[in-house]
């Protein structure tokens, strides 16, 4: 057995209390208010044949059926049938730059923890769609494989940081062509690179491996993380000291957003270019970029379809309901009682 919503069930906690707590509340108050209005000789009369007994199984009957019925919002099932369902999209590869220049912080709080965030806000709008992991720094590999689970991909991208890869530097070319190799089946599907990158490249044929790439079917989106007027690199040793990253020649190091770089390379294989910038950037890029992409059919797999069960509680529920309505609190009067007060008063 199991539930479609068991959070509802957390309501059992206060509401059941809480009811008897009520009940018991206006059963004093209303015990309290006849007996200002009632003198006590003149009460005994009032109440005969009531009964406390059935009035406390009435309000048994109440609080009864409101648990019930929040069992039934909670949508209890059991039993299940294997279904096969076929799932229309694309196939996406989301590449993350991890080399040290993603250390900038002028794109809080810094731009490889800004290009994570937007890969897992892809990831939420690409709900039939196969997505994948690309780290890349001065070589790339491939972090998790094209695949529709939502905790792989999430786990894949919480691990990434600038040491998953030893090799410095920025390796465009070799992002893209990891990413050609990561579509393993030759579909007429849709394939998509998604780039994030400051635009630093080490390697200088980045626009060469786009152009193969697009002769192959892939098509690269490409995100700028960072500003153009670059920022200063700094870096936290073992002790928790900040200082700032050098080169060879001890000159510190600025990293700057390269947005020509990137504009080529999406240009060269079909794609957009836009900046990581405002809450929505990723919406804006599923919206206009893959959505309109025409979307096949990449797989079909069984899946369970539960049975329903809360019809039977909910007509229990409504049974209860009813018995409380109908339920007298007066007891019914004996007919050998009735007898003898005719005939005591003749």
């Amino acid at each position: 057995m199991r539930f479609e919503h068991p959070n509802l069930l957390w309501l059992l906690i206060p509401a059941v209390p809480a009811l008897i707590a009520f009940f018991w509340w206006t059963w004093r108050t209303k015990k309290r208010l006849i007996s200002q209005f009632v003198q006590s000789r003149l009460l005994a009369n009032l109440t005969v044949g009531v009964s406390t007994t059935r009035q406390k199984i009435r309000i048994g009957l109440l609080v009864t059926s409101v648990a019930f019925l929040i069992i039934v919002l909670a949508r209890p099932q059991w039993g299940f049938d294997w279904e096969e369902a076929k799932q229309r999209g694309l196939d996406v590869v989301v590449a993350i730059d991890t080399s040290k220049s993603m250390l900038a912080e002028d794109v809080a709080p810094n731009r490889l923890t800004r290009a994570k965030l937007a890969a897992l806000d892809l990831k939420r709008l690409a709900k039939t769609d196969r997505v994948g992991l690309i780290a890349f720094a001065g070589n790339a590999f491939l972090q998790c494989p094209l695949s529709f689970e939502d905790e792989a991909f999430r786990q894949s991208v919480n691990a990434l940081d600038v040491n998953i890869i030893p090799q410095g530097g920025t390796a465009l070319a070799e992002s893209i062509e990891t990413a050609q190799a990561a579509f393993k089946d030759k579909t007429d599907n849709h394939k998509v690179l998604v780039l994030f990158t400051d635009g630093e490249d080490h390697d200088g044929h980045a626009v060469e491996a786009a152009k193969s790439a697009a002769k192959d079917g892939l098509r690269i989106f490409t995100i700028g993380v960072g500003s153009a007027n670059g920022e200063l690199l700094r870096t936290i040793d073992a002790r928790g000291r900040s200082d700032y990253i050098k080169d060879e020649q001890g000159n510190v190091v600025k990293s700057h957003l390269n947005e020509k770089l990137l504009r080529d390379i999406a240009q060269a294989a079909d794609g957009f270019y836009m900046q990581l910038t405002g809450a929505n950037a990723m919406e804006l890029l599923y919206e206009r970029g893959l959505a309109p992409l025409p979307k096949t059919e990449i797989s079909a797999r069984r899946i369970k379809r539960y049975h329903e069960r809360y019809q039977w509680l909910l007509g229990f529920t409504i049974a209860l309901l009813i018995a409380e309505m109908f339920l007298p609190e007066r007891r019914p009067a004996r007919r050998a009682s009735v007898q003898y007060s005719v005939a005591s008063v003749r």
